[in-house]
């Protein structure tokens, strides 16, 4: 689309971006897509981050991309569109190299579409446990090798794509991002799929009485919350439906690299991630 931009969002903290209460085992567990089982970024929350980022800004500017809300004497909708941030790359626990960076060719043929830029989509056999790993990764047996995320092995049957892996790395100056080279490793859809549901993080909390400051051990005081796991990347297409009415910079300041909180629980660390715009 044209003047269509990206939003590249890298979590430095474990990020909760939550879907509610839930009757399942994960009492708070994070949006997801429901075909895929990727965790997102919901639109309206990437859309009032970024309105909460700039608003010492000019109101009218504002007002203009993003809106006013249906309190206001006049309300309309902003100019820009902000679209979900979906994944691209989903850490997961190494047995050499410590994590890597999983992707698949649907995150892949996502970017690829969404940012235009031509690349061949490297593809993966749904049918068996094989891979294409960087060599941070790769343990080698005699003639074999393979790759062990979590506790399944997988036999390695090419490199990850040399140009693939120089676009990732380049998408961020954040230190472990463009660090990554050799930590990246395709996966089927599925797999990917796998993971994005089961190796998300599960913490335990207990409420607090504000009155007392003391735990509340009865009446279900306990309670587990999934948050997805440092080092996650994720996009999202911010897109214009109409022109400005003259020279709008409100969203300027994103061309270089920011550190912006996304999701619940920023006093106790949690959404904090490294944003550029491209």
């Amino acid at each position: 689309m044209k003047d269509q931009r990206i939003l590249y969002i890298f979590t430095r903290t474990p990020l909760h971006v939550g879907a509610g209460s839930s009757v399942g085992a994960i009492d708070q567990p994070v949006q997801r897509e429901r075909h895929t089982g990727f965790p997102i970024i919901p639109g309206s929350s990437v859309k009032g981050v970024l309105r909460d980022l700039f608003k010492d800004q000019d109101q009218n500017q504002i007002d203009e991309v993003f809106g006013t809300g249906s309190d206001r004497e006049e309300a309309r909708s902003g100019t820009m569109s902000f679209g979900e941030a979906r994944l691209v790359a989903f850490p997961v626990r190494s047995a050499k190299g410590a994590f890597a960076l999983a992707v698949s060719p649907l995150t892949l043929s996502r970017l690829n579409r969404d940012a235009g830029w031509g690349l061949e989509i490297p593809q993966i056999s749904e049918d068996t446990m094989t891979c294409c790993a960087g060599k941070k990764l790769v343990i080698e047996r005699g003639d074999a090798k393979g790759v062990v995320l979590e506790e399944y092995r997988f036999n390695q049957t090419g490199e990850f794509p040399t140009e693939w892996e120089e676009k990732l790395t380049g998408l961020l100056s954040d230190s472990v991002l463009a660090s990554a080279k050799g930590r990246f490793v395709l996966l089927s859809d599925g797999d990917l799929s796998h993971f994005a549901i089961n190796a998300c993080q599960v913490n335990q909390h207990v409420r607090i009485f504000p009155e007392t400051g003391t735990a509340d051990s009865d009446g279900g005081g306990l309670f587990n919350e999934e948050t997805v796991p440092s080092e996650t990347l994720f996009y999202s297409n911010l897109n214009p439906v109409r022109k400005c009415s003259g020279e709008n910079n409100i969203l300027h300041p994103l061309n270089n690299e920011q550190l912006i909180q996304f999701g619940g629980n920023s006093t106790t660390g949690l959404g904090f991630c490294s944003v550029v715009c491209k």
